[in-house]
């Protein structure tokens, strides 16, 4: 875990930037403990999603609400990878001639317009 003081050094923001994050959700920190007033700590992910938010403001312009909706659809990607993991582990306990079935239909299935 990432203290706050090291997490703001380096994502290179400001105590201010840090708070209206967190305030937006954009960052949800850990609490140290069940305390509320608890020092916040951080992961290697929330500061990857720190850079992320401080280059599309930044060095891309892109505005509070654009960054809003970014962030959400980066978190439904993310979910969706997830998803097709746990689907993929599933497929892949099954017997081997269900595999082949579904590696068979998968092959049918069209692809959307567009693609």
């Amino acid at each position: 875990m990432i203290d706050m003081h090291e997490f703001q050094m380096r994502a290179r923001i400001e105590t201010e930037t840090l708070q209206a994050w967190i305030e937006a959700s954009w960052l949800v920190p850990r609490r140290t403990s069940a305390r509320t007033e608890a020092a916040p700590s951080f992961t290697e992910a929330d500061l990857a999603r720190a850079e992320l938010i401080r280059d599309l403001k930044d060095d891309l312009g892109v505005n509070d609400d654009g960054v809003a909706v970014i962030l959400n659809l980066v978190d439904q990607i993310h979910g969706l990878r997830r998803t097709l993991g746990d689907l993929l582990q599933a497929v892949r306990a099954q017997p081997e001639s269900v595999q082949r079935q579904v590696a068979a239909r998968l092959r049918q299935v069209e692809p959307p317009s567009g693609s």
